[in-house]
């Protein structure tokens, strides 16, 4: 029989939270600093940890994690400084920073080992974090990973530079109505309801530094090269028609990553986890249970 799993909306009472501990940094914030992290678990079985990417939260896995719920012990997280988890001021959004406070959520969480999933900024956290700490994470699934391309609307990509503080003051609920639908394939999937929620954890200043910081110090090529040195391997899913991170991204990580299993879905943009659900979690099951070997 079909587990039945309450609808994830973008709230604070969805889910749970629990508090890790930041190391702070030389300076303004020396000592480390408690974070409160929202997070919520779905199913049971193996554990499999899902990592959004920046200016997301636990509603982007709305239409996948129910479904992956049916065979796992699912567990999304809202990163520190998204979704309804704390904005910690010590924290600077490094990779190394962000791959470490998923590892304290697992440790705060009693998880040792776990699948994971990770879209997007999210994916490469994720791989970046399963070569750092080896010892737990099982199979690794990632959704287009890589950050900010000249693919991407200007203004998101202002906020890089040198006047990113005046730019990330500026969004509007206007600007996400306007930019969301670009991330889908099918545009109509984008909503009034899911501008909504999705701009409802963005509206304030910390959220908007937040969004900043993540995207102006992620690393791609660090990640990507520290990674590849691993020679570890993951499952790579693209969609066809993304036209943020186009297709052709992959060919160069099949080079990069030669120990690595490659997927593609027809007909799905960047935010493929939202448009083609059902095909995520198939894939993502399939890859886990067998391995890679008929993924």
């Amino acid at each position: 029989m079909k587990q039945q799993f309450r609808p994830i909306v973008n709230s604070d009472l969805i889910g749970d939270f629990i508090t890790i501990e930041l190391p702070g940094f030389p300076g303004a914030h020396p000592k480390p600093e408690p974070c409160r992290v929202h997070y919520l678990t779905m199913g049971s079985g193996e554990p499999l940890l899902l990592v959004h990417s920046a200016a997301q939260s636990i509603y982007t896995w709305r239409e996948l994690m129910p479904l992956l719920a049916e065979n796992y012990c699912v567990i999304a997280i809202d990163l520190p400084g998204f979704g309804f988890s704390d904005r910690p001021l010590s924290l600077n959004y490094s990779m190394d920073e962000t791959a470490d406070a998923i590892v304290k959520c697992l440790d705060a969480l009693g998880v040792k080992k776990t699948h994971a999933l990770g879209v997007t900024m999210g994916a490469l956290y994720t791989m970046y974090a399963a070569v750092k700490h080896p010892d737990r994470f099982m199979k690794v699934i990632a959704l287009t990973p890589g950050g900010i391309t000249d693919r991407m609307p200007k203004k998101i990509r202002r906020l890089e530079g040198p006047f990113g503080a005046f730019w990330r003051e500026m969004y509007t609920k206007k600007d996400f109505e306007k930019y969301l639908p670009l991330f889908y394939y099918d545009g109509t999937v984008c909503t009034e309801t899911v501008v909504d929620q999705y701009y409802k954890t963005c509206d304030d200043h910390a959220s908007r530094q937040a969004i900043m910081y993540a995207i102006r110090n992620f690393d791609e090529d660090y990640a990507l090269d520290t990674i590849k040195k691993a020679g570890r391997e993951f499952f790579i899913i693209w969609g066809d028609e993304d036209r943020l991170q186009p297709i052709g991204r992959i060919f160069e990580l099949r080079e990069m990553l030669p120990a690595s299993v490659f997927h593609s879905i027809r007909n799905t943009g960047h935010w493929m986890h939202e448009e083609k659900a059902a095909q995520i979690a198939e894939a993502a099951d399939r890859y886990i249970r067998y391995r890679g070997e008929e993924a």
